[in-house]
């Protein structure tokens, strides 16, 4: 593990305030899964130097976001 990386942990505690509209608890959980979002909407692209780039699709990265800060205020509810 390099210096600086933290370990993020999604815990009861976390989710229930992120359940109840805390904002630094849903913060939080998009942080836990930004790598895991990013990779969802990366793809490889051709450049003009031939060569194979990563883009990621910001637009598409919100749209994922905000559905989790969706499915965490309405189905996690339903579960806590």
């Amino acid at each position: 593990m390099k210096s600086g990386d933290e370990i993020h942990e999604l815990s009861y505690d976390l989710i229930k305030r992120a359940v109840h509209g805390e904002p630094e608890a849903l913060a939080e959980i998009l942080r836990i899964y930004e790598p895991y979002h990013t990779s969802l909407v990366t793809k490889e692209q051709v450049g003009a130097d031939g060569k194979i780039h990563k883009v990621v699709d910001e637009d598409k990265k919100i749209m994922v976001q905000l559905h989790l800060v969706e499915v965490i205020q309405k189905k996690w509810r339903e579960l806590i």
